[in-house]
Formats: structure tokens, C-alpha cells, sequence
């Protein structure tokens, strides 16, 4: 648990570590190694069965030019190779560590990358020689887009309350107690800011499966709007982009019949509050005399 809840900052303060790691190699400070080249990475996050976590990434080194947007991009001068960043790596997993709270008083822990470090080059060009080539690793990387704790059971999609902790016997023994391990951890007040308790259904991970750097790719943003106009296209009648109602995009006969604003959440009055509050603790005692009688009949 606590290394799951760990693993965001140790990823963090490895970016960090390449980064002096490459100025040693080549001899320059930090500074000045930004003026010429930048650190770019897509990662993303996956379970293995034994509920821990482990990152699988994609690491390039870019020109540092003015313009940051991903369109700008250019490759770096010709002293920093793929073997230079490899080395730069190899050098800076080992060394990085996060402090871990200690456990009621005992001796200081810290969180640290295991031995398994498995770096390949990723070229275009010859997969006999045993390089990746970039389709194979988009590909690679592309099928852990899905893998989550549901894959551990179907109590696992959603925030766990109190309550859910006595629904844990659907979950395989290992992961539920996991789940319980992180639900007590999360209780004690020196790991309050891992909030522990926040994230038990993802068993510590409070992380994102995918992240990148600002200059790796493209942004969802921009996906999106690419999806916007391919549907346009897809719908378009001579050229023409249609709405969703089979119209033109730029028909101005249309007749406004209602406009909808958000006027906000929650409940007006103190008494609705109320109201809700004693359905939700009926609602729970409902669930919970079920669960009784199912184990009443189980039993006999």
C-alpha cells in the first residue's frame, strides 16, 4: 500500500534524477543542459497481480527550441544518443528514493525502483536486430488503457465508504486484504497526507494510469477536437457539415424553444439535507438486515 501510494512522487523525483544525471555525463550544469536539450516521457500505469505497481515508459530526448508546443519539435544535437540517455537512466533509478512515514515509531523506510529495469531502444528501422519499432511500442502501450483494479473484482470501480468493507468476501483474500490494509493505514494521522483511505479502491495508487510531459504529443484536448470534426465530416451532405438533427451547420431558421443554465448543487434548505441524510441511513439499514438474513439462510 504505501509503495503504490509512493510511486507518483518516486516517478517525480526520477524525472528529476535523469535530468542531472544526463549534465553529468556530458559535462554540463543543469542549466545550461536545458538551453539545449529537453526530457520528454509518456508513461503509463499497470497493476501486476500481486496489487502492486508498475510503470511502463517511453523516454526522448528533444532540442530545447523556443516554441514548447508539440508541433516545434526537433531532435537533439548528435552527442546525446539513445545509449547517453540509456546510460543517464541506469544511473538515476538507483539513486532516487522517497522517505516513507514510519510506522508508530519505528525506523525510517523509503520507497525505491526494484532491480527490474528493462530498457530497449526504439528505432523505425530493424526489428530482426531486436529494436522496437514505434507502432510495436504505441501498441504496447495503448493495451494498458484498460487495466485498472476492476480487474480484481467488480467492488473495485468506485470510492469505498465503511460500509463497503463488509462487502469485501466478492474480492479474491489477497486484494481484499489490501484494501483493508489501506483503509486501516489510512486511519492513523502520520499518513494522512497519502490519503490512503481516499484511494483503497485503486489499492493505494492515487496516480493517473497515463501521464505525460507537456511536450511529449499531442493534448486530449486537441484529440477532441479532432473527433469534433471527423464526425462533422462523417455527417456532411455535399460537403456540407450537418448538426445532429441532419440540418446545415449554418442554418440560421432555427427557433430557440428553451435555453438551460446550471443554477447549482446540493440542497436548498436545511430541511431537504435532512431528508436525505435519514433515506441514505434507512437505505444502509435495509442492505445491511438483506446481508444479515442472506448469512441467517447461508448458515442453515
Amino acid at each position: 500500500m504505501l509503495w503504490n501510494a509512493l510511486a507518483p512522487e518516486l516517478w517525480r523525483r526520477t524525472t528529476i534524477a535523469i535530468q542531472r544525471a544526463l549534465g553529468r555525463l556530458v559535462g554540463l550544469q543543469e542549466s545550461e543542459l536545458r538551453r539545449l536539450v529537453r526530457i520528454s516521457y509518456a508513461k503509463v500505469a499497470e497493476f501486476q497481480r500481486r496489487g502492486a505497481i508498475h510503470f511502463h515508459a517511453v523516454i526522448r530526448l528533444d532540442a530545447a527550441t523556443e516554441c514548447r508546443c508539440p508541433g516545434c519539435l526537433a531532435p537533439p544535437p548528435e552527442r546525446f544518443t539513445a545509449g547517453l540517455l540509456e546510460e543517464a537512466l541506469r544511473q538515476a533509478v538507483p539513486a532516487v528514493r522517497v522517505p516513507c512515514p514510519a510506522v508508530e515509531g519505528g525506523s525510517a523506510r523509503y520507497a525505491r525502483w526494484g532491480e527490474q529495469l528493462d530498457v530497449h531502444n526504439i528505432t523505425e528501422g530493424d526489428e530482426q536486430a531486436g529494436e522496437l519499432s514505434a507502432e510495436q511500442v504505441a501498441g504496447y502501450i495503448a493495451k494498458y488503457a484498460t487495466k485498472a483494479t476492476e480487474s480484481f473484482g467488480s467492488g473495485l470501480d468506485r470510492r469505498l465508504t465503511a460500509d463497503d468493507l463488509d462487502c469485501l468476501d466478492k474480492l479474491p483474500a489477497h486484494v481484499a486484504k489490501l484494501v483493508q490494509a489501506a483503509w486501516e493505514l489510512g486511519g492513523r494521522p502520520e499518513f494522512d497526507g497519502l490519503r490512503l483511505r481516499a484511494w483503497a479502491h485503486m489499492l493505494g495508487f492515487g496516480g493517473h494510469w497515463s501521464t505525460k510531459s507537456r511536450r511529449y504529443s499531442t493534448t486530449f484536448t486537441v484529440l477532441r477536437r479532432a473527433r469534433v470534426q471527423f464526425a462533422k465530416r462523417r455527417r456532411a451532405r455535399d460537403g456540407v457539415p450537418l448538426d445532429a438533427w441532419e440540418r446545415p451547420e449554418d442554418d440560421q431558421a432555427v427557433i430557440v424553444v428553451a435555453s438551460w443554465v446550471y443554477v447549482g448543487s446540493g440542497y436548498a434548505t436545511e430541511g431537504e439535507r435532512w431528508l436525505a441524510l435519514s433515506t441514505a441511513a434507512r437505505a444502509r439499514e435495509q442492505r445491511e438486515v438483506a446481508r444479515e438474513e442472506l448469512r441467517t439462510m447461508t448458515a442453515a
